[in-house]
């Protein structure tokens, strides 16, 4: 199958691509996939980068299109969308809302990393009077379904603002009653995720509160291990700890919030669980899918090995009793 990686690049401008990651990486070499040339998965750079690339965010390989310019390991298009709204569901459902901490009544809200945008969107509409900001690498259409909720526009109350945590945050310091920041453990490399957490302390106003989500990559199934193996050689070559999100509430602790509290949560994974397990596989299997092309391209698997191993993690994930997904929330106040 040949995909439209960049097809829009003249070979020259590839070679600049190449040639520039390869200067960062200092030693991948060009290889082929699929017949189409790239550098040992195209990884994420983000200096150097020639007036060609600057305006060419975006790669599409194995039909799934991936930023360039960033550190995040999945795809960001259509059937990611749809993976996150679902997890998004299967989390409101869990928590039995989108917030813990005892925000009150906040009159500005910021959602850091917001995806498609719906947690911000039912924010906005739960919260009428507060100012609700969404931010993320690639900002969601306002028309998108995820924020309109079946209307024309999204909420009057919301908006969008393009932007990357790990560039700073376009906001004036203490802007903000609540910060919210969930599941980036694949999007923030390691050495960021303290900078990271002093910026959203920065912005957020003094008695504001912070809450973060996210999970740990680990072997839940037997089956999923060479998964695991492949998935973090890929995060090692973006500077991504897998297990980053096990620690956000010393996240917190260390950049010197107040009140910080924790939960551990162990979510079913598998049909054994009922809904939130059947839910919870389908968002873990559609994420282990969306790493085959990288996989692939690095030779770390054929592709029939690699989706022979995801198939066996979803037959185990329901046939499994017991097996769980880790989740870990904190949240505490400036």
């Amino acid at each position: 199958m040949l995909v439209d990686v960049m097809a829009r690049l003249t070979a020259a401008q590839l070679t600049g691509i190449v040639e520039t990651a390869q200067q960062f990486f200092g030693c991948l070499r060009l290889q082929q996939y699929e017949g189409v040339p790239t550098m040992g998965w195209f990884s994420w750079f983000r200096r150097k980068t020639t007036s060609q690339t600057a305006s060419l965010p975006y790669y599409v390989l194995g039909g799934r299109r991936m930023r360039i310019d960033h550190p995040y390991m999945l795809p960001k298009d259509i059937e990611e969308s749809g993976r996150l709204d679902l997890q998004h569901h299967m989390l409101r459902l869990l928590l039995r809302g989108n917030y813990l901490a005892p925000i009150g009544h906040p009159q500005s809200i910021l959602d850091v990393g917001c995806g498609t945008g719906r947690w911000g969107a039912e924010m906005a509409q739960q919260f009428t009077n507060a100012n609700v900001i969404g931010l993320d690498i690639q900002p969601p259409p306002a028309t998108s379904n995820a924020v309109t909720m079946g209307k024309a526009i999204a909420p009057d109350n919301y908006v969008f603002v393009e932007g990357d945590i790990t560039k700073g945050l376009p906001f004036a310091d203490a802007t903000f009653d609540y910060v919210h920041m969930r599941l980036v453990v694949l999007a923030l490399p390691a050495a960021q995720w303290g900078p990271a957490i002093n910026e959203i302390k920065r912005v957020t106003k003094p008695g504001g509160w912070v809450e973060l989500i996210d999970t740990s990559v680990t072997s839940r199934v037997p089956a999923s291990e060479p998964w695991v193996e492949w998935a973090y050689t890929l995060a090692s070559y973006r500077g991504i700890d897998m297990t980053a999100g096990a620690r956000v509430g010393s996240f917190l602790q260390e950049a010197g919030f107040h009140n910080v509290n924790t939960m551990n949560l162990e979510i079913p994974l598998g049909s054994w669980g009922g809904r939130i397990g059947t839910l919870m596989a389908t968002d873990a299997i559609a994420g282990a899918r969306a790493l085959e092309t990288p996989v692939v391209m690095t030779h770390l698997a054929t592709k029939e090995a690699f989706n022979a191993v995801v198939d066996k993690m979803a037959e185990e994930f329901n046939s499994i009793v017991g097996c769980t997904q880790p989740f870990y929330i904190a949240y505490g106040q400036r």
